[in-house]
């Protein structure tokens, strides 16, 4: 039997088919406006003044320019009623202490802050960056801080003289309240969006300090510590100490190691669209990289916090999240 399909009943099937392909098409349009004007909702500019690159002594105590180390963040905890601050340098754990991540036997008694000088040329100045000693051992003991756990991978260290002030390097200190506040990192989950900025070695610049910003998201959030092989390249590698770490999607490098990891929200302020998520905020400082398994571990924002909280004397401002009057974006 055949059945008969009016002209106006296959009128109406072709009217829509043509609306679902219509609509198809402005979506698709939607999205690639969406895609070709995304940005980061993080200051790039400030973020990356806020970055020092470590790189390795000789054994008379001069710098090797060739062997790069790791990163560090600049950190300022505001005084009360004052318009002073506390200052900061923060890294891993293992940057400054390696015998103690179980991978190396010696550990590093100075290091080199490689730093953009203030006042560059690129047309009559031979190089714009300057290399400042860190002295890793005072007195015989270490002349850094680190969090009472003792598998937590953070190391906070008081910068050198020379960058106590912005006066001859282009540097910027994070503000203390640009570290998340712990229901802040409560919303965070896997999927969450974050970026990172810091040292890839081999592109750290000839003449200038050049950080690589990279992106990705929360892979896993364990309950259980991290223990990695120190080398995977070899077959009976040690295992590392077992870290407290978060895996997120990303594909840092060794040379990322101590570098702020940020949560990068989706919909940043002005957006059109709001989706509940906290502002830009620090929730973290690298700690492993998986080579060629787009996975790094980072060190979650409390173990900083805790940190610094008890270095600092009593007239501290602590306070965490955007202040009112400003925009939540990582600033001095």
């Amino acid at each position: 039997m055949f059945s008969i399909v009016s002209p106006w009943e296959r009128f109406g099937e072709n009217m829509c088919l043509i609306f679902r392909r219509v609509t198809l098409a402005i979506i698709l349009c939607l999205l690639a406006r969406i895609s070709g004007n995304a940005t980061t909702s993080i200051n790039t500019d400030v973020t990356n003044k806020s970055v020092v690159f470590f790189f390795a002594a000789d054994p008379k105590g001069e710098v090797i320019p060739t062997k790069q180390v790791a990163t560090g963040f600049l950190i300022s905890v505001p005084i009360k009623d004052k318009h002073t601050s506390y200052l900061f340098l923060v890294t891993a754990r293992h940057v400054v202490d390696p015998i103690w991540m179980g991978c190396e036997s010696v550990n590093p008694t100075r290091l080199f802050l490689r730093v953009n000088k203030k006042q560059y040329n690129p047309q009559t100045d031979s190089t714009g960056i300057g290399f400042v000693p860190i002295d890793l051992i005072k007195d015989g003991k270490p002349a850094w801080w680190s969090n009472k756990d003792d598998n937590v991978d953070v190391a906070v260290i008081p910068p050198p003289k020379e960058l106590l002030t912005d006066a001859d390097y282009a540097i910027e200190y994070i503000g203390f309240r640009n570290f998340g506040k712990t229901e802040e990192i409560a919303k965070l989950n896997i999927g969450s969006q974050i970026a990172s900025t810091g040292l890839v070695p081999g592109l750290e610049g000839q003449k200038r300090n050049y950080p690589i910003f990279k992106f990705g998201k929360v892979a896993s959030i364990p309950d259980e510590m991290i223990s990695y092989p120190c080398d995977p390249r070899l077959p009976n590698s040690p295992q590392s100490r077992p870290l407290r770490v978060w895996w997120l999607g990303a594909n840092l490098v060794p040379g990322n190691s101590g570098s702020p990891v940020y949560f990068d929200p989706l919909f940043g302020p002005g957006g059109d669209i709001s989706a509940g998520e906290p502002r830009p905020m620090i929730i973290g400082l690298q700690s492993l990289s998986l080579t060629g398994g787009d996975l790094a571990g980072m060190t979650p924002a409390k173990y900083i916090i805790e940190v610094i909280s008890q270095l600092v004397p009593a007239d501290a401002d602590l306070t965490l999240g955007a202040p009112d009057t400003a925009p939540p974006a990582p600033g001095r």
